[in-house]
């Protein structure tokens, strides 16, 4: 077990991406299914749960840990905190889970890119904080997989200083139940063409003191955790500790930009709607007393 451990260690370290071997039984995956399709079924819209649009190829399920206990499972894997915590420190916790599914397209609509998620410029002087993300693929994946750029995220370049963005991409192929690490400040993209709808999960672990990015935090890219408190009835100290529980509340304040210069006449719309509804409601009560 040990080598195991050494060897996966060793290949995310090198390259920055490493396949972890089948860590999730049948029931549990099926159960991540079914709880992650119910979110697909309707947007979210007022009090609805349900997905958010981020862009024209991708659905957004947020708050994966108050969906499904076997999100929660998933995180709490003693190989992956191991794995973790060797890789950022003992400090690291989840600071983030969400999925998406991906819908078919043929373009290069996400090219290559790193995650931007810390602030560039506090960091620009001294040594730049690191992270880690875990992927798990929800269906088979034989198209729309996730590539990374092996290496990349040591920054090695070539005598011009220039990373090769060229140099062929790892794919990461599939059955359901797939999971994989991956150090975000690698080149990483989903490739193309993706030929039907995939469904995937991803978590992002860190340190809490980092300063994070003011645009990953105004645009809704970063989302204080939630966690469903009964998903948690049996997990020891330091299970709470990596999924978060007990660090220092967070001092970002977040601020939507999203559809700013509409808000107003969206929100009356909204409102709208729900008086719409309350008198409807009405009309048809008094129409079943007659």
């Amino acid at each position: 077990m040990m080598q195991l451990h050494e060897n996966l260690f060793s290949q995310l370290k090198d390259q920055g991406v490493v396949v972890l071997p089948d860590l999730i039984i049948s029931e549990q995956l099926s159960a991540i299914r079914n709880a992650f399709e119910c979110q697909l079924q309707q947007p979210s819209f007022n009090a609805w749960q349900g997905y958010h649009q981020t862009d024209r190829r991708r659905l957004m399920v947020d708050q994966l840990l108050t969906v499904e206990q076997g999100f929660v499972d998933v995180v709490l894997l003693s190989l992956l905190q191991i794995l973790v915590k060797r890789y950022l420190g003992e400090s690291a916790c989840l600071q983030e889970a969400k999925g998406w599914q991906s819908l078919p397209f043929k373009d290069d609509f996400h090219p290559l890119h790193r995650d931007e998620w810390y602030c560039r410029d506090h960091y620009n002087e001294q040594k730049k904080p690191m992270s880690l993300k875990l992927g798990l693929y929800l269906d088979d994946v034989d198209s729309g997989a996730f590539a990374y750029i092996p290496g990349s995220h040591r920054d090695v370049r070539d005598e011009h200083g220039i990373i090769d963005e060229q140099s062929p991409p790892t794919l990461v192929t599939g059955k359901a139940g797939t999971v994989f690490l991956f150090d975000p400040e690698g080149l990483h993209q989903q490739s193309f063409p993706n030929f039907k709808k995939r469904n995937a999960a991803f978590f992002h672990f860190f340190t809490s003191d980092i300063v994070l990015s003011q645009n990953f935090i105004r645009w809704g890219r970063f989302r204080q955790l939630l966690i469903e408190s009964s998903y948690l009835h049996s997990c020891t100290p330091e299970q709470l500790a990596f999924l978060g529980i007990g660090r220092q509340p967070s001092t970002h304040p977040i601020e939507i930009q999203h559809f700013r210069w509409a808000r107003r006449s969206i929100n009356g719309l909204v409102r709208g709607i729900n008086e719409g509804q309350y008198w409807f409601q009405r009309v048809q009560a008094r129409l079943n007393r007659r």
